[in-house]
């Protein structure tokens, strides 16, 4: 898993809108940290060996900012994405 520097950055930024659904979607792309949003970060064996605990803590909570901000929005724009 080839992390991009900005990860930390990313993941510290709270998720308000469509917009930043978008963001952290194309920023998980980016640096090759897709998964199923429902899921938690702990149960992601790539995740667990590379990722800090806060650095999980943070994906685990923007998943759920996403979720709660547009649940259908979420999941549209990662398969969209996902597709290409």
């Amino acid at each position: 898993m080839n992390l991009k520097i900005n990860t930390m950055k990313f993941l510290t930024k709270q998720i308000k809108n469509k917009k930043d659904i978008k963001n952290f979607i194309d920023n998980l792309v980016e640096n090759h940290m897709m998964y199923h949003f429902e899921d938690d970060s702990r149960d992601i064996p790539a995740f667990e060996s590379r990722l800090t605990q806060e650095q999980l803590d943070l994906l685990d909570q923007r998943s759920t900012e996403m979720l709660d901000v547009d649940y259908d929005y979420t999941f549209e724009y990662a398969c969209y994405v996902l597709e290409d």
